[in-house]
């Protein structure tokens, strides 16, 4: 019984390994080419790996896209949105940031992807529907006829995203958190008027 569980899990490393090689292979791909210009042929060539092989796990690179973009978002899922304390405590979101920006560090090849405008990318739209499900929403807040903080949201995350997109390229080397801290205080006071007291309606949130 122990040798078949060892044999497992030799065989489930292989095929790690395999994967893995045939993803970098392909985002390496991707900086130079749009994914329809992609052939099994070029790719499989470029990580040393048999045709054979790939349509073990692939109908085709459309496919091997569609499957990774899923496996991506289930990290996505599990070490960020699950992870998000909900609350009225500032430092939460702050944390939630961080996660998110330590994904995009661990997943660099891809979120450089994700972030393209590419019509083969849905993973983009996933996680950006999950920050918006978790960040309080300027647009359940304020008057669309009157008070132009309706539309705060809308500039924040578009200026986070360009944000990350530069701090990814430029190596990611300010920490994490001292760039949560950065991007979560600027949104929570981007709100701020002359009174004061009404930043309390981004501060105070919770969970939708």
């Amino acid at each position: 019984m122990k040798s078949e569980d060892n044999l497992q899990r030799k065989e489930d490393r292989r095929i790690r390994k395999t994967k893995k090689m045939l993803r970098d292979s392909l985002f390496a791909l991707l900086e130079k080419k749009n994914i329809n210009n992609i052939t099994v042929t070029e790719l499989t060539k470029l990580a040393d790996i048999n045709r054979s092989t790939f349509y073990l796990y692939y109908k085709d690179v459309f496919d091997m896209m569609n499957k990774i973009q899923n496996e991506i978002y289930e990290v996505f899922y599990d070490t960020v949105v699950s992870a998000y304390d909900a609350g009225n405590d500032i430092d939460k979101t702050v944390g939630y940031i961080k996660n998110f920006l330590d994904f995009c560090k661990d997943n660099v090849d891809v979120c450089k992807f994700i972030t393209r405008n590419d019509c083969n990318n849905k993973l983009f739209e996933r996680i950006l529907n999950s920050v918006q499900s978790i960040v309080p929403n300027s647009e359940d807040l304020f008057d669309s006829e009157n008070d132009p903080r309706y539309y705060l949201t809308t500039f924040a995350l578009n200026g986070m995203l360009h944000v990350i997109i530069k701090w990814m390229g430029d190596g990611m080397k300010i920490p994490s958190e001292d760039m949560a801290r950065f991007l979560c205080y600027t949104y929570y006071l981007g709100a701020k008027t002359q009174k004061d007291s009404e930043i309390s309606k981004l501060y105070v949130h919770t969970k939708r």
